[in-house]
């Protein structure tokens, strides 16, 4: 398994950098507390995501935590003009998450933003030795995301409606703001192998590729799950409407967790609930396909977020209507990726109504349980029935890992769920759009069950 290259070491304070203009960029101390707050509050008022922010006391004990560090800009009179921030949010200590970012509005279109990256990229680069940088920029403006994109960042994601509303009332938002999500490999590190879903494999793999993002990738043909019960952690995040849980191992009570979570999430009236899975064995990828036949949708990857370097699948409920129309993007490429997480909530809606419908009346009227519905056939698990429905009888043998190798070449994603270009070569087992056959109940073409 691979890890990380950053050590559990203690504090680490930035040097001093002088900047052009006079303006000086240093680590983060206690002296800088107080000026904390009053710069977020000159750029989002009382609305920032972290509440951290506002409470010099918190914010110095989380930096003092080592789980973040940040970068003060002061201008040639001393006044605090921009803060950024490293922080460890990922399980892999070796990605590591550029965020915080801010420039006091008297010193905008200074340049001072893409010093403070630039400084906290090479920091990230020769001090901690970081295998990867994440970036997660708000959609409802484009700066941040041009600015990242600049410096060799890729998209790779979205989180649908990550912002609230309510945080957003400076900017007179009409709903709730997605975050994309961009990574930038450093090539410090091979990347661990990836277990492709056959629903998405050819756009993860755009996805990867586009991103410079290299490892042993195969479609997986699996079904089974693990017989050993699940890894996973949950989490609720009031703030952002919003509760998450992330499986690191996909087992034998799967379906039950994803049960719990959901109908708890929904009855606490969040406004979506995500699943973030690691692609790191068969069953994960097969965990990803089962929970797109129960009406999740996908948004795109979260690369190398898990330990040892595991990619993740971002599945995701939407309780409301995802506020697609406020989302804003700095170029074609990332259009085409929220073009591809707009179709497959589409599909998700369509697919995951019917299959809701086709479980009794009195279950689906009960969605507090903590169970999915109970089943007309008391013999078959949640996971089976749900391959009935889609047309997958029985599961498919983990022969080999359950995988295929598979050589990309150039292939392309469309948001009507059909590659534009093949592989360069015909691969054995890579299944083409089955969504109608699966709902007028057929099997689907045999390569998916070899």
């Amino acid at each position: 398994m691979l890890k990380s290259s950053i050590p559990e070491i203690g504090v680490l304070v930035p040097p001093l950098s002088q900047e052009a203009g006079g303006y000086t960029i240093a680590g983060f101390t206690a002296a800088d507390a107080p000026d904390i707050p009053c710069a977020f509050r000159a750029v989002y008022g009382e609305d920032y995501l972290s509440p951290l922010v506002y409470d010099p006391a918190a914010f110095t004990e989380l930096v003092n935590s080592g789980e973040q560090i940040s970068f003060i800009a002061r201008d040639p009179q001393g006044e605090i003009a921009g803060h950024i921030a490293l922080a460890f949010s990922s399980p892999n200590r070796g990605v590591v998450e550029l965020c915080q970012g801010i420039v006091s509005p008297e010193h905008r279109k200074s340049g001072i933003f893409v010093r403070m990256i630039d400084r906290a990229l090479d920091f990230a680069r020769t001090t901690l030795g970081a295998q990867a940088i994440l970036g997660i920029s708000l959609t409802n403006h484009i700066v941040s995301q041009k600015v990242v994109c600049k410096l060799g960042f890729r998209d790779v994601g979205l989180e649908i409606d990550y912002v609230p509303q309510r945080m957003l009332a400076r900017e007179g938002a009409g709903g709730p703001a997605a975050t994309l999500l961009q990574y930038l490999d450093l090539g410090r590190s091979p990347h661990a192998p990836c277990h492709l879903p056959p629903s998405y494999a050819l756009w993860f793999a755009r996805l990867l590729n586009d991103a410079s993002i290299d490892g042993h990738r195969q479609i997986t043909l699996a079904t089974g799950l693990e017989q050993r019960p699940s890894i996973c952690e949950s989490k609720d995040m009031p703030r952002f409407d919003m509760a998450r849980l992330v499986v690191r191992r996909a087992g034998n009570d799967f379906w039950t967790l994803v049960g719990d979570h959901e109908a708890q999430a929904e009855a606490a009236g969040r406004r979506s609930f995500q699943v973030f899975i690691g692609l790191g064995t068969p069953e994960g990828a097969a965990a990803v396909e089962l929970l797109r036949g129960w009406g999740y949708a996908c948004s795109g990857l979260m690369p190398g977020y898990l330990e040892g370097g595991q990619h993740a699948a971002i599945m995701y409920r939407s309780f409301e209507e995802p506020y697609f129309e406020g989302i804003k993007l700095h170029n074609s490429g990332a259009q085409r990726l929220l073009d591809c997480v707009m179709a497959d909530w589409q599909r998700a809606e369509r697919l995951g109504a019917e299959l809701r419908h086709a479980f009794a009346d009195e279950a689906v009227e009960a969605p507090s349980q903590a169970t999915l519905p109970s089943l007309p056939d008391s013999v078959r698990t949640p996971a089976e029935t749900t391959m009935r429905l889609l047309g997958l009888d029985g599961r498919v043998p983990l022969q080999d890992g359950g995988m295929t190798p598979v050589d990309f070449g150039p292939v392309d994603f469309e948001p009507n769920g059909e590659e534009e270009a093949r592989p360069a070569a015909p691969q054995p087992g890579v299944p083409k759009d089955t969504e109608g056959a699966h709902r007028a109940g057929a099997k689907p073409p045999k390569a998916m069950l070899q």
